[in-house]
């Protein structure tokens, strides 16, 4: 293959198989936080495999499955569908990761793909976008939360669409739940061998072959029930304004559900020191009409919402930054406003 200098992605990839087909026993991989700060982590070659045979097995992806790499192999999510595809003996067709409608082929059929939710929501936008979707059977949506707009304009799809639930930590992920058809769900399953449990602060904790069968535990909040879980938000993605504690995502979505649905895409909250409270909750949108809507609505909105989960301060700025794997960088964001 002959590489570009913007070719990152396709070397990314190829270093990485390379790597896999010499039999390399361990690999060094970035996290994303969700354990904690991002660092870098040692897996091996075994907790790939189990991990890779959980999914196979789960989604029932047989031998010559035509599957589509479009996410960052830099990252575990990329990875694993390069070893799902290696020892599941798939064809493979990988492109270079990106949020433009126009990148992605009108005429290819695929069995199986993974997409960061970013990616979903550009598809989905266009009749174009969509017919490509309904191109590929079955489609895991993961590297952050599914907002409820996006799983709105799911239904519309023929294809299978599941949100993941999963980490570096724990090899991709260990959970799936259906977003659209029959069985469509707000609780996440368990993939593979994986035990669950919960710790004294509500986050989740996860033991199986894929984290050599110890304990890990994660930053995120879940109720459990029956063998599955839901998930309500990140511990660390917390507001405390004077003793009130606010899940930031929870507040978020429930904003958006408040918005036209047009609208409902372009915000997100964060939080900021507060002389008296300690810390306040802030809006911030990237389009000043979502910002007019608010003003004008804010009592409308006030009332559907709980207590405090409105910020009294919204601001507009440039755009949203992102961190490699596709989430909102909240911090990096909200300083744009004040640059």
């Amino acid at each position: 293959m002959g590489l570009g200098k913007n070719d990152h992605w396709a070397l990314s990839a190829q270093i990485f198989i390379r790597q896999w087909l010499n039999n390399q026993k361990t690999f060094s991989i970035t996290t994303s936080g969700s354990t904690g700060s991002p660092k870098k982590i040692n897996i091996t070659r075994e907790q790939m495999i189990a991990s890779a045979l959980a999914t196979i097995k789960t989604l029932d992806l047989s031998e010559g499955t035509q599957a589509l790499v479009c996410i960052n192999t830099s990252f575990i999510g990329g990875q694993m569908m390069l070893v799902r595809g290696i020892i599941g003996n798939w064809q493979l067709e990988l492109i270079e990761p990106s949020m433009e409608v126009n990148s992605f082929s009108p005429d290819e059929a695929y069995d199986f793909a993974a997409l960061v939710p970013l990616q979903v929501s550009a598809l989905v936008k266009t009749e174009h976008g969509k017919n490509y979707l309904n191109r590929i059977k079955k489609i895991i949506i993961g590297g952050a939360p599914v907002s409820k707009d996006l799983t709105d304009k799911l239904q519309q799809l023929d294809c299978e669409c599941f949100h993941t639930y999963g980490m570096t930590e724990t090899v991709s992920h260990v959970g799936l739940k259906a977003l659209n058809g029959p069985n469509r769900s707000e609780w996440f399953s368990i993939v593979g061998d994986t035990k669950v449990r919960t710790n004294e602060q509500g986050c989740l904790e996860i033991k199986g072959a894929v984290t050599q069968n110890r304990w890990i535990t994660t930053n995120d909040l879940v109720e459990l029930k029956g063998g599955k879980f839901k998930w309500l938000g990140r511990a660390d993605l917390v507001v405390n304004s004077g003793g009130v504690k606010i899940l930031i995502e929870s507040a978020e979505e429930l904003i958006k559900g408040q918005l036209p649905q047009e609208l409902s895409g372009t915000i997100a909250l964060w939080k900021e020191e507060h002389q008296d409270l300690g810390e306040s909750l802030i809006g911030m949108t990237n389009d000043k009409q979502t910002l007019e809507y608010i003003h004008k609505h804010n009592d409308a909105i006030k009332q559907a919402l709980p207590k405090y989960h409105l910020p009294k301060t919204w601001r507009l700025i440039p755009s949203f930054q992102f961190t490699p794997s596709g989430k909102i960088d909240r911090a990096s964001s909200l300083a744009a406003s004040k640059a």
